[in-house]
């Protein structure tokens, strides 16, 4: 009987050890879904991808969402600055944003007709006046009276706001993942093309992250690993990351209410 406890005990410690491991791997595998960019795979993966072009574009730009709510009018902002701001034509036409400093504060700046304190850039404040769902809206009043609440934007909400700032748009709603190949190859184009830019919407708890619904520009692609590289606009909260591309498209193959999120690709109107 000594013998057969002794057995049992070496054979149940062996199994619970295995659980226990298995268990601890699986954890893992379900939350190492992303790669941090400031890591030395993550610096390793940019330097040596081809297909990084819109990195390099957007860096420039770049802005974190002023709240919470604002990560789609923030990656509208970083994309449309990164189109026009440095077009010498399409940057006098941007109306500047004078809202960041008062009439009082103004007092002592030259008073040269010709001279602005302010620069011909979009800024978020600037920005949301574009959307067509109103800002209140955006905060979280319902559109009709006891109705849901509803907030920042969803994927037309953004193509309409880009739309209004007179940006030609494509929507593409990732509605299965039977596409992936076609789809895939339609961003990578995009990413290496100076004159386009992506904006994708995913649910941040398909990727291990805590959250729901989130914005953000799409900058990079690295071939050996096949995973995109996301400019997070909510960079208090979490870092550029490296995302396998399987992964990426399940989190934005998700519903939003009665829509699927998926992704933009943005460029200028041909009219321009």
């Amino acid at each position: 009987m000594a013998i057969y406890s002794q057995f049992h005990h070496k054979f149940y410690t062996k199994q619970v050890a295995t659980l226990l491991i298995s268990s601890l791997f699986l954890n893992t595998a379900v939350f190492a879904k992303t790669i941090d960019l400031n890591t030395p795979e993550g610096i390793h993966r940019l330097e040596r991808t081809k297909y990084k072009n819109d990195f390099f574009s957007l860096i420039q730009q770049f802005e974190g969402q002023e709240n919470k709510v604002y990560c789609g009018i923030a990656s509208a902002t970083i994309v449309v600055n990164a189109l026009r701001v440095k077009n010498k034509e399409k940057a006098n036409q941007i109306k500047p944003d004078s809202t960041r400093i008062s009439l009082d504060e103004q007092i002592y700046f030259p008073k040269n007709k010709n001279w602005t304190p302010f620069w011909n850039r979009y800024t978020q404040e600037s920005v949301v006046n574009f959307s067509p769902k109103a800002k209140i809206n955006i905060f979280g009043k319902p559109m009709i009276e006891n109705g849901l609440q509803d907030y920042g934007l969803n994927l037309n909400d953004e193509k309409m706001l880009l739309t209004t700032l007179d940006l030609q748009v494509k929507k593409i709603h990732v509605t299965s993942l039977n596409n992936i190949t076609k789809m895939k190859k339609e961003i990578i184009s995009s990413i290496n093309d100076f004159d386009s830019y992506v904006i994708i919407n995913y649910l941040r708890t398909s990727l291990g992250q805590s959250g729901g619904g989130h914005f953000s520009p799409l900058v990079a692609w690295d071939k050996n690993s096949d995973s995109f590289l996301i400019m997070d606009v909510s960079n208090t909260k979490y870092n550029w990351v490296w995302v396998n591309s399987l992964d990426l498209f399940r989190a934005m193959n998700t519903s939003d209410n009665n829509n699927w999120r998926g992704y933009l690709i943005v460029k200028e109107n041909d009219h321009n």
